[in-house]
């Protein structure tokens, strides 16, 4: 937790940071997360937990672009400072990523964490991953659910709770039907989401499913309710929450047992639901608990209490409200009626019934029932009744009567006739059916009759299909659509065809039942579908033999065909009309197409024609079908003359003949054509209209009913026809026409062509050809005319051009041709001319007009045709031959009619011709082109037809027919179709799309203009046009809709400027510019949107193409402007507020660089603010076209009163200074003789003042004048004019310039190019890497003879006068983006890289960078001629490895500069990545100089401490011992003692003392030596300590020298280094170590000197061991003397207690000398022999006190100044002559009056 301060400091560190950049910081170091949460939300003003989707977004953002770069672990470390799933997050960005390397490369680091758990999770995260994808299709679902799951991830969707989860899997599945998911999901949810939708359809599926059997087809989800059995919890969930369910829903939950609350209590609903369900038995424990016996009762379903479901309890209970009637019931339920004693019982109770009911012994005789039952109590029979019915009151009954009627007529039948059903319900239900027919007039007796429903019947709720199947299928109609009604509000086609469909198969499931079919049939046929098909397999099904199980359809027909056979066999006197009539429309209706063949093989086999000729006209068989015959004639010249009689199919009403078509196709199976005689050929006739003549005609013959309403019989007229006279030749028309209009008797064949014409018969001319061959044209002719009905036509087209035979030829095909009776065309001339080649020509009419057969075999026919026309080989009858052209003009006619006359819609027209084109017609034709004429069908063919155009007259391209289309298209606004017209015609287009425009207008539709300026483009037309029009438009627009008057004319401008139209007579573009301004200006200028100015064409094509620098000088611009050429006629006073949008707009151009069109509104509307005024005199300023001297005194005071502090926004301080070391050098250097540096002149300095004060007074345009400003800068300093550098595009001309001259201020003149330019930031980037480079290549080329050597590392050379090392800083100031630099510095490092390898000729990949560095080394790599010996050759250096490396270390410093000049961490990571690598490197080419420079040059030492291991692995450490600068050594001093004491390396205390004494580290090296000296005080502590005291050796003195020595070297560093109290601190160490060795020393002189046992081991007492005060303190009292106490003070910082030592050592252990010792070193005072004294007297008091310990004391006493004192401690010791001796004194003998000691105690404290 952090409290409010840290948390306020915190925040307060945090301001000014970008919000990106502190959670990525936050989350790379793991801490304050959730302050950084909390200080953005609040800044942003949410909640937190809205903003913490953010956070994390900020840094899975920043985890993808670490893992785009590989940093796997970082990206780790950071999701877990985050608390974010690793591995979801890593395996969704690998399942995520296109490369496939990088995406292995995270995969791999997962299973690296742990391979074993990964490969458990694996499926776990495909399977969520695949969730994710799902997830991300379905955007609505995101969208409902965003509260839920607010980012879709893996991590999101496994941390859901699983009931969520499993919520959100079944909206999904829902949303996206992905049937992978039903294993996932659960029932129970499943059921919730259904009911919460109120999918009351997948409700009722479901329920169905769960009836279904195993073979029924089910759907993946179907299965899955199959298997999911629905629960009492899931019912009990849907009858809380489901509103308004569905009937059949409310059938299937009380079948389940549920019912919704408002049926719950309604008993006669519950017994509807559960009746209809058919499961009263399922559940008769929840009936038990309704009152369902009281509820039957109460509404008179008394014989519904019989049923099972009712339980006789329930009735007892009832016993007593409608006594006799209820105990009757229970008698019936109680007793068995099937036994002979339950049928006594029972009979007794009704008995007893009907005595409480009916009063009376008269009453019981009414009821013979009771005589009945006691009738069948006694062993009934047949023959008792007989007599029982005489001899009782049972003839009373009427029902009886009719028993005892028919006992009495058939007395002697052996079995007893039964009793009607009509006989029956008058018996038992007194209705009399026979009596209603009569009285309602013959109307139909049934169940299905509302009367005597209404009046008979009981109420039950049914469905349709129960009324099928009670055969009223009317109501049945009726009942289906009112509940189609209720239940979903309309009837569709579907509704009715599933309707339909039951009752067809429950037709076919009931066939044997005529009735029920017979309803089925009829409630089909109520809802307008046919039945046909159903009553024709139904008929054959009843009169024909079953086939076999399993047969298919068509070997079921192909049975009954045979069955037919078969009768007609046994019987050929009786034709099986009805059933072959029904086999026939079940073959039509067969999908293959194939006819039943056995009946007709049948009479093929025995040369029946007729009967095979009626069966072919009665069906309509095709003549194929005929042909396919004539294998089984018996004589096949009978069945070829048969087919070809057939051939002919003759229509008298072509139009009539199309529209029967029309209607065949529209009604399933019904036609309706003429039937003619078999002589008029094959004809087609309607089979259900040919069925209905037969059921009316039932009763006639078969004979009469064919010849019914028949012709002349042919075989008559042929009789008629024929004689003896010698066959005639026709020679020429006139003849023919007298003979075909004579009366007289003529040969048989003319007979027989007057016979065809008279009575329309086209056979007659057939024979007529078959008897006069010279006569077969004329044949045909008239054959033709009159198939065709031309022959009028032909008659008058003869007689009136009797002399062109050929003429009234050609009219009569046209004619044909029109009519549409081009079948009859084809028929003639196969029939006449079989081997005329004009055949192919009307084959191909014939199929395309009457089979509408478009095929590659139709497109043969014609071009057969084509082929024999160009061999000259068409020749038609009774017409001269005709030139080729000439027929080919006819024939071109002919299809032209056949087009216009013999297709019903354009489509077929369109593919008519479409055949024509494909027949390459094209290729041999110039006469018309089809193509072209398909295309205008494809364009207009509706408007073609609606406007009659008279398709003959389309051959000629420039016809009328087109431009009267093309208009009647204009005029219809059919603008689109009239364009495409136009364009193939190649017809003008400009008057179209210019009425189209105008059209829009008015309808108040305007495009875009660049949909009008595509259309232009696509139509090629004038731009004119469009300006035109827009201006058109912007004039119609009213003054309120200003706005779009000024786009329209802003557009209109905008053509001029694209297609340069000025100047142009048609307009004036002055004048549209000035009022478009207008409308600008009038603006409103609060509208929520602004409008978009208008800009010059050379702002917009140049400028904005050159980064809106400005090139031109002023002069140039006003040319540009064309401010000398405006003349506009009328002018507006502009309002104040116009003058202030005048203003606003002038303004806004200037700051968006567009000066060409700023000049033009200023000259417009004389106009000029002050920005423009200040722009404009300094461009004429800059460029000399006028000069201070000419200033007025108001501008002179205007510009005197700018302040300096304005220049900054043109300068920059720091590069606008000149390095004065390096001028200096270059003047004394140059020349001697110079005496003075070239500077500006004065006045361009006051020039360019000037213009710094107009840039620093610029509000606008303040990019215009930096541009003038800098450029006449730049200008200046580089000695060039103004112009010359202002007109110079290419910056790098000017930056060559300012690197070779010598000019002043480079790096501000650079500054001013790239400004004034306007460089990006990566250009200039780019630009200044490519400069570094070169300096640092450039002097690795810098050739030595072999006898010399550099002595030092070639500098990097000077860029810009500046040394790139010492000035870099200056050279990042020169760029905007420093990051941008390092990268193109680190491309330069990848292109060195790859230049190695194209060095050492192995495979590189070549960039722009590679290609550049390449330059600069083939530049500088040739040595200069000057340079070499003379007449040695100039040989190209090699740029070596080494110096490879120099130019890679010197870049990567470079950059790493760059990047930490903006704390760029990516930068410097990828720096230090290289810079590891690099190490290697050049440690193998042990290039430790190296090392050492990218080292120090990247100062990042600690991430760097493997350079430190390559030198000190290879014994270079001295390399880092160099001569540094004072910053580098500073860093780099303490990263090698960091280093050295974090890592400890091999030697690490010699390479650290050796560092110390490099950098004068004296402190540091004192401490060595101290730790130095304390590890060998441990060493000696360790080895020698025994009890306190040392054993002395000849090694415990060595290792004591070293130590002295030590803290001696450790004195001396401290004294270097005015460390004067540590140095103490070391001396006092250094005397107690010499202590220490002069003691083991006289231990050692001791033990030699002791001549009983030299050898014994000696010990000394140990002062290097204390470790305590108490320790000191013993050493201090009983062993060591003043001097040593005073080394050990001095050395352990103990104060010494000396009265302490004095009472021990000099009065206890009586040793003399130490009191001499004492007083030579220290100053004895009274107060430490006071204390002596003190402690002795304690001492006493344990102790006996002995002499010599009381002279000691004496000694001491005599030593103190005090008298009194001295007096005072002498008698309290005793000391009588001490005392006596001051008594006798005669200075102080006022003591005499003291009693010090005489005889009493005394208290040492209160001495």
């Amino acid at each position: 937790m952090h409290s409010t301060q840290a948390r306020n400091k915190i925040f307060k560190s945090w301001s000014g940071i970008s919000e990106v950049s502190i959670i990525k910081e936050v989350a790379t170091k793991g801490e304050h997360i959730d302050l950084c949460m909390e200080y953005w939300a609040g800044k942003q003003k949410i909640p937190i937990s809205e903003y913490r989707h953010y956070f994390y977004d900020v840094v899975h953002a920043y985890v993808r672009r670490l893992l785009s770069e590989r940093l796997v672990c970082k990206a780790d470390n950071v999701l877990h400072n985050v608390e974010r799933d690793v591995k979801c997050f890593f395996y969704q960005y690998a399942c995520e990523c296109n490369d496939a390397d990088l995406s292995e490369f995270v995969l791999d680091h997962l299973r690296c964490r742990d391979p074993q758990l990964f490969k458990q999770e694996q499926t776990v995260l495909e399977y969520y991953w695949s969730l994710v994808q799902q997830f991300r299709e379905c955007s609505d679902l995101l969208t409902r659910r965003k509260a839920l799951l607010p980012r879709v991830h893996i991590e999101a969707l496994m941390t859901l709770p699983e009931q969520t989860l499993q919520l959100l899997l079944v909206e999904l599945y829902f949303a996206n039907n992905n049937d992978s998911l039903l294993p996932e999901l659960k029932k129970q949810l499943v059921w919730q989401h259904l009911v919460d939708t109120v999918q009351l359809g997948r409700l009722r599926r479901w329920f169905w499913c769960q009836d279904a059997t195993k073979t029924t087809a089910l759907l993946p989800l179907e299965q899955a309710y199959v298997m999911w059995k629905i629960e009492s919890d899931m019912f009990e969930y849907a009858l809380n929450h489901l509103e308004q369910p569905c009937e059949p829903l409310r059938n299937y939950f009380a079948r389940a047992g549920y019912f919704f609350a408002t049926e719950s209590s309604d008993v006669s609903t519950v017994l509807r639901r559960l009746s209809t369900m058919q499961c009263l038995e399922q559940h008769k424990e929840l009936i038990s608990r309704l009152p369902l016996a009281r509820h039957l009762l109460e509404r008179g379903y008394h014989s519904l209490l019989l049923l099972d479901c009712v339980p006789i309890s329930a009735l007892e209970q009832l016993a007593g409200e409608n006594e006799p009637l209820v105990s009757l019931l229970i008698d019936l339920k109680t007793h068995d009626l099937t036994e002979r004693e339950g049928f006594e019982l029972m009979s007794k109770s009704v008995q007893s019934y009907l005595e409480r009911t009916h009063n009376g012994a008269e009453s019981l005789q009414e009821q013979p029932l009771l005589t009945f039952f006691d009738f069948l109590c006694h062993e009934p029979s047949v023959l008792a009744l007989e007599g029982f019915l005489s001899s009782s009151n049972l003839s009373r009954v009427p029902y009886l009567k009719s028993l005892m009627t028919r006992f009495e007529r058939h007395v002697s039948s052996s079995s007893p006739a039964l009793p009607t059903a009509h006989e029956l319900f008058y018996k038992f239900k007194q209705v009399n059916l026979d009596a209603l027919a009569a009285l309602n007039h013959g109307e139909m007796v049934s169940f299905s009759n509302p009367r005597l429903s209404q009046r008979y019947a009981r109420k039950a709720q049914l469905n349709y299909t129960h009324y099928l199947k009670q055969h009223r299928s009317a109501y049945a109609v009726y009942y289906f659509l009112m509940e189609q009604l209720q239940l979903y509000g309309q009837i569709t086609r579907t509704q009715l065809f599933h309707a339909c469909e039951t009752a067809t198969q429950l037709a076919l499931q009931h066939a044997g039942d005529e009735d029920l079919v017979t309803h089925c049939v009829a409630c089909c046929e109520m809802l307008d579908f046919d039945t046909q098909t159903l009553r024709s397999f139904l008929h054959l099904q009843r009169r024909l033999p079953a086939t076999r199980t399993g047969s298919t359809y068509s070997e079921q027909l192909q049975h009954w065909e045979r069955a037919l056979v078969q009768q007609l066999q046994d019987d050929s006197t009786q034709f099986p009309l009805e059933s072959y009539t029904a086999l026939m429309r079940l073959a039509s209706r067969n999908l293959q197409g194939k006819w039943p063949s056995a009946m007709l093989q049948h009479f093929a086999a025995r040369n029946d024609w007729w009967q095979l000729l009626l069966i072919f006209q009665y069906f309509d068989l095709p003549l194929s079908e005929l042909h396919q015959l004539l294998p089984y004639f018996k004589s096949r010249a009978l069945g070829v003359h048969l087919l070809r009689a057939l051939s002919y199919d003759s229509c008298h009403d072509r139009q009539h003949k199309r529209a029967a078509n029309r209607q065949t196709r529209r009604s399933d199976g019904q036609t309706n054509s003429s039937q003619e005689t078999m002589t008029n050929s094959s004809h087609s006739s309607g089979l259900d209209a040919n069925l209905q003549q037969l059921q009316r005609d039932s009763g006639q013959s078969m004979c009469s009913l064919l010849t019914h309403n028949a012709q002349q019989d042919v075989f008559a007229i042929v009789l008629c026809s024929s004689n003896n006279l010698p066959d005639e030749c026709i020679g020429n028309t006139s003849r023919f026409v007298d003979l075909m209009q004579s009366s007289a008797q003529q040969c048989t064949s003319i007979n027989l062509l007057k016979h065809c014409v008279r009575h329309q018969m086209p056979v007659l001319a057939v024979l007529a050809a078959t008897l006069s061959d010279q006569n077969r044209d004329w044949c045909w002719l008239v054959w033709l005319a009159v198939a065709s009905g031309q022959w009028t036509q032909l008659l008058q087209e003869a007689t009136r051009s009797k002399e062109q035979q050929s003429e009234y030829v050609w009219t009569l095909i046209r004619g044909v041709v029109k009519d549409g009776q081009v079948n009859a065309l084809l028929h003639s001339f196969c029939i006449f001319q079989p081997d005329c080649k004009f055949v192919h020509f009307c084959r191909f009419l014939q199929l395309t007009a009457q089979k509408q057969d478009f095929s590659d075999a139709t497109i043969l026919e014609l071009r057969h045709f084509f082929c024999s026309w160009s061999q000259e080989a068409v020749h038609l009858p009774l017409c001269a031959p005709l030139g080729r052209k000439q027929l080919m003009q006819r024939c071109i006619g002919l299809l032209l009619m056949q087009l216009q006359s013999n297709f019903d819609c354009a489509m077929q027209q369109q593919k008519f011709l479409e055949c024509i084109c494909r027949s390459d017609v094209g290729d041999i034709c110039d006469l018309l082109d089809f193509c072209l004429l398909h295309k205008i069908f494809g364009v207009a063919a509706p408007w073609i037809r609606q406007l009659g155009i008279d398709y003959e007259q389309l051959v000629r391209r420039d016809s009328a027919e087109y431009k009267r289309l093309l208009d009647a298209l204009t005029e219809a606004k059919a603008y689109e179709e009239a364009l495409q017209l136009a364009t193939l015609l190649q017809l003008p287009l400009a008057d179209i799309v210019y009425a189209k425009w105008l059209a829009e207008l008015e309808a108040g539709q305007l495009h875009r203009h660049e949909e009008y300026e595509r259309e232009i483009e696509q139509h090629a037309l004038p731009p004119a046009i469009l300006v035109n029009f827009l201006l058109q438009a912007a004039g119609q627009q009213p003054d309120s809709n200003l706005r779009r008057r000024y786009e329209l004319l802003q557009s209109a401008l905008g053509v001029i400027k694209q297609h340069h139209l000025f100047p142009n007579e048609c307009f004036d573009r002055d004048q549209i510019e000035y009022d478009m301004v207008m409308c600008y200006l009038q603006l409103d200028s609060e509208h929520p949107t602004p409008v978009p100015i208008y800009h010059s064409e050379y702002f917009e094509q140049i400028m904005q193409q050159e980064r809106c620098v400005l090139y031109k000088s002023f002069s140039e611009l006003k040319e540009l402007a064309g401010i000398d050429d405006l003349s506009i006629a009328n002018k507006s006073t502009l309002t104040s507020e116009m003058e202030r949008r005048l203003d606003d707009l002038l303004n806004l151009l200037l700051d968006e660089g567009d000066i060409v069109e700023a000049l033009r509104l200023q000259e417009l509307f004389e106009y000029r603010p002050n920005d423009l005024r200040f722009i404009v005199f300094a461009m004429a300023l800059a460029e000399g076209m006028t000069s201070i001297v000419n200033l007025s005194s108001k501008e002179r005071q205007l510009l005197s009163d700018i302040e300096k502090s304005a220049f900054p926004k043109f300068n920059r301080l720091t590069l606008n200074q000149n390095p004065l070391g390096r001028c200096s050098s270059d003047l004394s250097g140059s020349c001697s003789t110079l005496e003075f540096e070239e500077i500006p002149s004065k006045e361009k300095q006051q020039t360019l003042e000037t213009l710094l004060g107009i840039g620093s007074k610029l509000k606008h345009g303040v990019e215009l004048g930096r541009r003038i400003v800098l450029a006449y800068r730049a200008a200046m300093y580089l000695d060039k004019e103004y112009l010359d550098v202002l007109r110079t595009k290419d910056a790098s001309v000017l930056l060559k310039s300012a690197a070779e001259e010598d000019c002043l201020q480079r790096l501000l003149v650079v500054s001013d190019i790239h400004i004034s330019t306007r460089l990006t930031p990566k250009e200039i980037a780019e630009s200044l890497a490519l400069e570094l480079t070169t300096c640092i290549v450039r002097p690795r080329f810098y050739i030595f003879h072999a006898s010399q050597q550099p002595r030092n590392a070639p500098r990097n050379a000077d860029l810009w006068g500046h040394n790139i090392d010492r000035d870099f800083h200056l050279f990042l100031e020169l760029t905007p983006n420093t990051t941008m630099l390092g990268n193109c510095l680190l491309e330069y490092c990848d292109a060195l890289k790859a230049y190695r390898r194209y060095q050492d000729k192995k495979p590189y990949e070549p960039s722009d960078a590679f290609e550049r560095l390449s330059g600069i080394i083939t530049l500088y790599g040739l040595p200069s001629t000057s340079s070499n010996v003379a007449g040695s050759p100039a040989i190209p250096q090699v740029l070596s490895h080494k110096k490879q490396n120099q130019i890679y270390v010197e870049l990567l410093i470079k950059a790493n500069l760059c990047f930490v000049h903006e704390c760029s961490m990516e930068g410097i990571a990828s720096v230090l990545e290289r810079a590891k690598q690099l190490n290697g490197q050049l440690a193998k080419a042990k290039s430790w100089s190296l090392i050492v420079r990218l080292l120090i040059g990247i100062a990042r030492y600690r991430e760097m401490f493997y350079c430190f291991d390559s030198l000190i692995e290879n014994e270079q450490f001295e390399s880092l011992l160099g001569q540094f600068d004072d910053d580098q050594k500073s860093g780099l001093r303490q990263a090698i003692l960091g280093y050295l004491r974090e890592y400890n390396p091999k030697n690490g205390k010699e390479l650290l003392r050796l560092a110390a004494h490099h950098f004068l580290m004296y402190k540091e090296l004192a401490e060595m030596w101290t730790q130095e000296a304390q590890d060998v005080l441990d060493t000696v502590l360790s080895a020698a300590a025994e009890s306190g005291n040392l054993k002395c050796s000849q090694a415990l003195q060595t290792l004591l020298q070293q130590a002295l020595e030590n803290y001696t070297h450790a004195t001396e560093n401290y004294l270097l280094d005015n460390k004067l109290i540590l140095a103490q601190q070391s001396v006092a160490h250094a005397e107690l170590m010499a202590m220490q060795l002069d003691l083991c020393n006289k231990a050692l002189e001791k033990r030699r000197g002791s001549a009983a046992s030299p050898n014994a081991p000696s010990f000394c007492v140990s002062v290097i061991s204390v470790q305590t005060r108490e320790q000191f303190r013993e050493l201090v009292n009983y062993q060591l003397s003043v001097p040593q106490s005073l080394i050990l003070s001095r050395a352990y910082g103990y104060d010494v207690n000396w009265s302490e030592a004095l009472l021990t050592q000099f009065v206890v252990l009586q040793r003399r000398n130490y009191l001499l010792e004492y007083r030579c070193h220290q100053r004895i005072n009274d107060n430490v022999i006071e204390q002596v004294v003190k402690g002795y007297i304690l001492y006493t008091q344990n102790n006996l006190p002995t002499g010599q310990q009381q002279e000691s004391l004496g000694q001491l006493v005599e030593l103190i100044r005090s008298v009194t004192l001295k007096y005072k401690l002498a008698s309290i010791l005793g000391l009588k002559t001490i005392v006596m001796s001051l008594i006798n004194d005669q200075t102080v003998h006022y003591l005499r009056d003291t009693n010090y000691g005489r005889n009493e105690p005394h208290n040492v404290p209160n001495m």
